[in-house]
């Protein structure tokens, strides 16, 4: 089975402490519990949903999707973790926002023409994990946020959860499960990574059981 996962720099992997990518992140973490399964990482830092950033075009996710499916047109799952670059002030994005995005990304997830004539595969929408509540004055990477961005991270889960069940798609709330560092209140450490993949492979296995995959 392919599980293609879709996220930003806590899918990459980001470590907080270095800017280097961490060796146990939670894509792996699930691969270690999938070993006779094919996990494939797309994750990029800076990546939104919608909004276009000015440094860099190209972290637009939106506009990056249908190169991804066609490059991954086999994926028996799709898992989708992305919002919080759009919490950014420069954007503005809220969490209505983000969930319009993320209905963006399902209407194209789920359309059989995206996948060349492939089976559309099973979808898993992860809410991101919540931003610190000292990012606001941290400075650094941390300074892209303020306080509106904080807001409005609180409301994410619940936004993209209609979304979710609008177009019956499977749900999980990333800040259940893992929190960002005390470092820059933006991405997670190891420990947090490997909750995360504990916590999706038991939400995988519960999803695939139920449609008869497991």
């Amino acid at each position: 089975m392919q599980i293609l996962c879709i996220g930003d720099s806590n899918t990459w992997g980001y470590n907080p402490e270095n800017g280097l990518q961490h060796k146990n992140r939670w894509t792996r973490i699930l691969a270690e519990r999938m070993p006779e399964d094919e996990i494939i990482e797309e994750g990029m830092c800076g990546r939104t949903l919608l909004s276009v950033d000015s440094f860099d075009a190209s972290w637009c996710g939106i506009e990056a999707l249908p190169g991804i499916i066609a490059a991954h047109r086999t994926a028996d799952v799709v898992i989708l973790m992305l919002g919080t670059n759009e919490l950014k002030s420069d954007f503005g994005g809220g969490a209505a926002y983000i969930a319009k995005g993320i209905e963006r990304f399902l209407e194209m997830l789920q359309t059989l023409h995206s996948w060349e004539g492939e089976q559309i595969p099973q979808l898993l929408v992860v809410s991101p994990i919540l931003l610190g509540d000292d990012i606001v004055g941290k400075g650094g990477i941390c300074a892209d946020f303020d306080e509106t961005s904080l807001e409005q991270s609180k409301l994410m889960a619940r936004a993209i959860s209609k979304v979710c069940e609008k177009y019956n798609v499977e749900f999980m709330d990333g800040a259940e499960y893992a929190k960002a560092s005390l470092k820059d209140a933006i991405h997670m450490d190891e420990k947090n990574h490997e909750k995360l993949g504990k916590a999706i492979y038991n939400k995988l296995q519960e999803m695939l059981e139920c449609k008869g995959i497991f």
